[in-house]
């Protein structure tokens, strides 16, 4: 018998890479977390389109860039993107992560699979040690589940999960009215979304620059408790 994969890891390279994110650091990081749960992982390089094939997996995790040049259109990529959105559409399962809101530009119907997009109007202040809270009414989300608490930081957190790592504060996305935040974290006087989710089978997650943003134990939480929570929804 055939085994099948669960899980697809699309990590940057080729036409979806850049200088600034170390992808096969990160995406060897994401399949360590998806190994630990018990599930079969196949970390595959943007390299061709045939990187996008997918038929009996149940969860694709998109770390990839828009590259650092404009992209042309491709049919074979196209072709790439349409069998991804149909594998979607017959119930596939998205985890997207970091610079996932900017990439495949040459596809213009991602933004709205993936619930939102990095724009240019879109920032992050230096990477530093940075705090993440649950949106208001996600508290309870299966994604943020055995998070800790922020109270210790700030009482008036009390009861609210937190997440603290070494990451870039993604801020100015443009995020559909339909998505659901599930992090935050405050720029100045604003209340920028860090996570959310799009329909019930797509989680985006900003975090995950590098792979200190992964030695963080709430941080890999929330990787955990996504890939369970897409798994079993």
């Amino acid at each position: 018998m055939q085994h099948v994969t669960d899980v697809v890891i699309l990590s940057g390279a080729g036409r979806y890479s850049d200088p600034w994110h170390p992808f096969a650091d990160t995406s060897s990081a994401l399949a360590g977390i998806v190994s630990d749960l018990g599930l079969s992982v196949d970390v595959r390089e943007t390299l061709t389109p045939e990187a996008l094939s997918l038929d009996a997996e149940r969860l694709v995790i998109v770390n990839t860039g828009k590259g650092t040049t404009a992209v042309a259109t491709d049919p074979a990529w196209t072709d790439a993107f349409t069998g991804l959105s149909d594998w979607l559409t017959a119930g596939g399962r998205l985890l997207g992560v970091h610079t996932a809101a900017a990439a495949f530009p040459d596809w213009p119907r991602w933004p709205d699979i993936l619930g939102g997009a990095w724009t240019s109007g879109s920032s992050h202040p230096r990477l530093s040690i940075a705090g993440f809270t649950a949106a208001s009414g996600a508290e309870q989300h299966p994604v943020v589940a055995g998070l800790p608490d922020a109270g210790p930081i700030d009482p008036d957190l009390a009861g609210v999960p937190l997440v603290l790592t070494v990451d870039e504060r993604y801020s100015g996305l443009d995020i559909s009215a339909s998505s659901v935040p599930l992090l935050t974290h405050e720029l100045g006087e604003r209340t920028e979304v860090m996570a959310w989710t799009a329909r019930d089978r797509i989680v985006y997650d900003g975090m995950g620059h590098d792979h200190r943003s992964y030695r963080s134990a709430s941080r890999r939480r929330v990787v955990e408790n996504a890939v369970a929570w897409l798994l079993d929804n």
